[in-house]
């Protein structure tokens, strides 16, 4: 039984890799629009400069260091303020890009972790309304999620019930595991 649960699939700590790859490579091109949004507001040249003509162009790892060289630039209190917290999230939303371009699957917590980040990130600047999109991933992965883990205990609680109707019947088992030779050499 344990070797059963102890699959991939049935950890508690599993997020099904396809959908979190899309999820992560969706989180990212956000993550490039908002970011090269904010650019074109309060660093135009320096952005230009920098070879970001869209928010293709940009990534997100020189995204932090092109603002960490130019953040004196920036006009105005809020983001001077929310300098530190941007830097905090660097980590994370660097990972979301790594994750994304070079498909590196992660568990249900960092995972988590990250739609958050971005989130978060996403509204520090460029707004509450700009975050919509990933307030709305965050609700999908977190109904995914439920549901993934009432499947899993649905799972189990069927193969907990396989395994003691095998147990409380034994000869039955028994006379079937005779029977496979036959049939396999019959196939064969």
């Amino acid at each position: 039984m344990e070797s059963i649960i102890s699959l991939p699939g049935f950890s508690a700590r599993y997020f099904p890799f396809c959908a979190q790859h899309q999820i992560l490579q969706f989180i990212q091109r956000q993550l490039e629009t908002h970011a090269f949004c904010f650019l074109q507001r309060w660093l135009p040249s320096e952005s230009l400069a920098a070879g970001w003509t869209c928010p293709e162009a940009l990534e997100l790892h020189k995204f932090f260091r092109l603002l960490e060289v130019h953040q004196g630039k920036v006009k105005g209190e809020c983001f001077q303020l929310t300098w530190s917290t941007l830097t905090g999230w660097r980590r994370v939303i660097s990972s979301i890009r790594h994750a994304a371009v070079h498909r590196i699957p992660h568990d249900r917590k960092t995972f988590l972790k990250m739609v958050r980040a971005a989130i978060k990130f996403s509204k520090c600047i460029a707004g509450f309304e700009s975050s919509k999109r990933l307030c709305r991933i965050q609700k999908f992965v977190k109904t995914s999620v439920s549901e993934f883990d009432q499947l899993r205990a649905q799972l189990k609680n069927n193969a907990r019930l396989q395994i003691s109707l095998g147990e409380a019947h034994p000869d039955h088992l028994a006379r079937r595991l005779v029977l496979l030779p036959e049939a396999v050499r019959r196939v064969l």
